[in-house]
């Protein structure tokens, strides 16, 4: 004999902001509207031109036995080849936070810097450099 399956009664949770509503769209918190605009922003940055030219200028033509790889590229920090799945480009001076229209200016500043402060890092070496820098900022 099925089981009839049956609904449990649930409570509507109503979670009350840590952060005061965003006066430009109440049902938002300040957190959740910076939230948004830091992630707008850096959609923006993956197709920002001199993140494209940094890894131009560390590829190289893949030797290795893979058919479908046509570049790999160099970390700087460590020096090795890697597929560009491997690698991402990094930050010199981090971005850093936005949590206010006053983070704003060096926010974007240093998000959409020119070629000379960013780098090419394996992904090992990106991890290492982002625990480094979040350990320093606590």
């Amino acid at each position: 004999m099925p089981r009839k399956a049956t609904k449990k009664a649930t409570k509507k949770r109503v979670r009350k902001a840590r952060t005061p509503p965003f006066p430009g769209y109440p049902e938002w918190s300040q957190a959740k509207f910076f939230g948004f605009l830091r992630s707008a922003l850096r959609s923006a940055y993956n197709r920002w031109p001199p993140k494209f030219k940094v890894l131009l200028n560390a590829r190289r033509a893949y030797e290795g036995d893979d058919k479908r790889t046509k570049w790999e590229f160099q970390c700087k920090k460590c020096k090795g080849w890697f597929k560009a799945k491997e690698v991402s480009v990094d930050h010199e001076i981090p971005a850093g936070s936005l949590n206010s229209f006053e983070d704003l200016p060096g926010f974007c500043e240093r998000l959409f810097c020119s070629e000379d402060g960013l780098q090419v890092l394996c992904n090992t070496c990106h991890a290492e450099k982002t625990a480094e820098e979040r350990k320093e900022k606590q």
